[in-house]
């Protein structure tokens, strides 16, 4: 029987599909496979009651874009996800079409449990919005290192597991098994598809296990005279064995084995740190994030009683691309069309093949330091490797599996054909620009779950450290308004000047901005500049007030004001106001202007949105900004004649990959800017400027969680970056939310380090702080203290 008249011949119901995939598992770790010292006899029984192929390859070198591969048959130059980096929330929108989609039209249900890496929850991505009916895992594959999670996703809801990073009671592991178990029992009266994408063997996150290999019990293996690294990474092999075994057994036990595809695979090679005596990778050359066989080549298995031979090794070569088109026609479906994967069900039959490829076509490290192309045509094998500068190697693998014997100079005609096709295989992608180095971190962090598993630094008190002063603007007891918010501070040449909006609560009409002076170091009575009114014929909204003193020129005073038949703050405009007296009185407001490149929803400026403004050595003002009428976007409002006339830079984004609003602006050396920005991503977000300023690269995720509330950072004299922000999350145990309030440092914006913090109480908000760095070199702060009054905080630099 070949696959062209499977679909005539095939039993009714159509057959189920099961498969399983191992995460960073190498060619060499199975028993089948040739490994000497872990057992594995239920993946190895599988190769007895099926065939084990030894050409098999997987969609990239590392996770994202080799499962990117596996569900919409794509390679790695056009399949969405293309490599680990950069992080987004989704890398499958709605017009990308996967596996789950295509069997799904054939009435099947589709269940998958395990690591889906390709869009967060509430994303178009989403496993549930890509043709599974369920899934239980991780959707985030930076939370797939987290073994003793605190939550597993269950569509884009949750299975919540308190406490579970330290008393460790589910290893999420035995999680992921018990509910694929369940879903074929549900399932086994209709077809089905299910995708288990295991998370073993693969490390996980040294907080879990200091030899990033968290596992319950090294048994069997607690009595080798093995290093203990060794021991956790063969138990890891051997649960995950036994998972598989599980598995098999179900489909054996609900008498549907006859009807059943099972194949077992890895998503990659094996990684460089596992055990050199277990020889992860058996005859390949590489690793993990490598285009050597070891990095692509993997084992594979299928397994389908009375159709698949029993018993049988094959030669052929297979990809994960195939399998699209492959589960297509076992559907009896119509396979997508531009596929750069082929069905290769005749050959899983053990049938001579009938659809014919070119070549095969993998890449890695687009944003990365160097980035690396591959490509096997026939038995040649060339890598184009980005750093020795381009220069390929070419291999046969017929003679060469190893990869030992650069034949190039040999074979110039072959080179040269095998570079045409890497010129030609790739379609370009926004989100993958190569050569352009990734700046950020991971979306997905362990402070998503819970703030305890970060070592932050206990509430700092007056007098300790840094943290010279502590004070309030003015008395809690003794406020004018019920409740103020969003204040910005400022140093003039008479001293600190401070602003914020406050009346019954936030989103009331009787706000007004309200300002205070220091004066011979107290702070003087609060005194209202503007209520809304100004220039219009009734009471408006105010908001967000922004002071900066210009150089040798006014104070200015910028704030929001917005319709109240409208109150929000995705219609709101900018009004602008000067003092010549460091703020003693103030001008007439006015109205900043439009510009169209703002969008029609509102083209009004806004001036800067949340934090302070940076004058350039010519004078220009750059005002960080943002809208909120068509996604949260960020833009730049220039003005060279202090605030007389603007131009605007951006929007710097397009909300697609992230919602981000209210930047700060920090000054790197070489002409190199940042913002960084709240997020609705639950990270702060940033983006880098390489040329002051003109232009902005995508924005991507820090280290730094971010629970949807305002920061802001300052660039101190001797060159770090100082931030303060919420170190939580929106939603959980506490302290989450706004609860807390938090310092950072870094010395070049990458890598933040918590140092201080500031607040933290149950039930209390601390807030939207602004900081500025004085003449005396100290740091001021300030910030919303339960909006109930204006917190002063000073610290010294050196100190931090």
């Amino acid at each position: 029987m070949t696959d062209s008249t499977f679909a005539q011949e095939q039993s009714d119901p159509p057959p189920n599909i099961v498969m399983i995939i191992a995460d960073d598992l190498g060619y060499g770790d199975l028993g089948c496979y040739g490994q000497k010292l872990i057992a594995t006899p239920n993946i190895d029984r599988l190769a007895e009651q099926g065939t084990r192929f030894t050409q098999a390859y997987a969609g990239g070198p590392v996770c994202t874009s080799s499962r990117s591969v596996l569900m919409t048959g794509l390679h790695g130059g056009h399949t969405p996800a293309r490599d680990n980096v950069p992080h987004y929330p989704t890398y499958l929108d709605d017009h990308d079409q996967t596996v789950a989609e295509v069997l799904r039209g054939a009435g099947y249900r589709c269940g998958g449990v395990g690591k889906w890496s390709l869009g967060d929850a509430g994303t178009a991505g989403a496993a549930t919005r890509q043709g599974f009916d369920q899934w239980v895992g991780y959707l985030n594959q930076d939370h797939a290192h987290y073994y003793y999670t605190e939550y597993l996703d269950r569509g884009e809801g949750r299975i919540e597991l308190p406490g579970n990073p330290i008393a460790r009671h589910t290893y999420s592991h035995d999680v992921l098994t018990d509910h694929a178990l369940s879903f074929m029992t549900d399932a086994r009266q209709q077809p089905f598809f299910l995708y288990v994408a295991y998370t073993l063997p693969h490390f996980s996150s040294k907080t879990e296990d200091r030899d990033g290999l968290a596992v319950p019990s090294t048994a069997p293996y607690s009595d080798r005279d093995w290093p203990d690294k060794a021991k956790k990474y063969a138990a890891m092999v051997h649960r995950l064995d036994e998972g598989v075994g599980q598995i098999a057994d179900r489909i054996d036990e609900l008498g549907i084995a006859e009807n059943t595809l099972l194949i077992f695979s890895s998503d990659n090679g094996g990684h460089a740190t596992v055990w050199d005596r277990f020889d992860t990778n058996g005859p390949l050359r590489g690793y993990k994030r490598d285009l050597t066989e070891g990095g692509i080549r993997v084992p594979f298995i299928a397994r389908w009683p009375g159709k698949i031979p029993a018993a049988t090794v094959s030669d052929e070569v297979i990809a994960f691309a195939d399998m699209m088109p492959t589960f297509a026609k076992i559907a009896d479906q119509k396979t997508p069309a531009d596929l750069d994967g082929v069905s290769v069900l005749d050959v899983m039959l053990g049938q001579q093949r009938t659809a014919k490829r070119d070549h095969l076509y993998w890449d890695y490290g687009h944003c990365r330091r160097f980035y690396d192309q591959a490509v096997r045509q026939g038995d040649w094998k060339a890598i184009r490797l980005g750093k020795e500068k381009g220069a390929i190697q070419l291999y046969n693998l017929k003679n060469d599996v190893g990869e030992s014997e650069d034949v190039a100079a040999d074979h110039p005609e072959i080179v040269a054909a095998l570079a045409r096709i890497m010129d030609n295989a790739t379609t370009p992608h926004p989100r993958y620009p190569v050569g352009q180095r990734y700046q950020g971190g991971p979306i997905w962090r362990a402070e998503n779950q819970h703030a305890s598993l970060v070592d932050l630094p206990s509430v700092s008190r007056p007098g300790q450290g840094a943290h010279l002063q502590s004070e309030f603007v003015f008395h809690p007891d003794n406020r004018p308004t019920p409740q103020c918010h969003s204040s910005t501070l400022v140093e003039t040449p008479s001293g600190l000047v401070a602003a914020w909006f406050g009346g019954t609560n936030e989103p009331a009409l009787d706000n007004v901005i309200w300002v205070a002076r220091q004066v011979d170091g107290r702070w003087q009575e609060p005194l209202q500049v503007a209520d809304g009114s100004e220039g219009e014929s009734e009471e408006h909204r105010v908001g967000n007030p922004v002071l900066f003193q210009t150089n040798e020129g006014p104070l200015l005073l910028f704030y929001k004001v917005v319709d109240p038949k409208v109150g929000r703050a995705s219609h709101w405009w900018g009004m602008l106001m000067t003092s010549d007296d460091h703020g003693a009185t103030w001008s007439k407001p006015r109205r900043i202007g439009i510009d169209e490149k703002l969008g029609p929803g509102n083209p009004n400026l806004i001036g800067p949105v949340k934090n302070k403004p940076v004058q350039l050595a010519d004078g220009t003002i750059v005002c960080p900004s943002s809208t909120e009428h068509d996604g949260w976007r960020v833009h730049f409002e220039i003005s060279r004649d202090l605030g007389k006339t603007w131009t605007v830079i951006g929007p710097i984004n397009d909300a697609a990959n992230f919602n981000a609003i209210q930047p700060s602006l920090l000054v790197h050396p070489e002409n190199q800017l940042q913002v960084l920005c709240r997020s609705k991503e639950g990270v702060i977000a940033q983006s880098w400027s390489q040329d002051g300023g003109k232009t902005w690269a995508p924005i991507t995720a820090t280290t730094l969680p971010n629970p949807n509330s305002g920061t802001d950072a300052v660039t101190l004299a001797d060159g770090r970056q100082l931030l303060v922000y919420n170190h939580t999350i929106k939603r959980g145990p506490f302290p989450a939310a706004r609860t807390m309030l938090n310092v950072a440092l870094s010395d070049d914006g990458k890598k933040w380090e918590p140092v201080l913090t500031l607040e933290r109480e149950r039930g209390s908000e601390f807030s939207y702080p602004a900081v500025i760095q004085t003449s005396d070199g100290n740091i001021h702060l300030t910030y919303t203290w339960k909006r109930q009054s204006i917190r002063h905080v000073v610290l010294d630099p050196e100190r931090l």
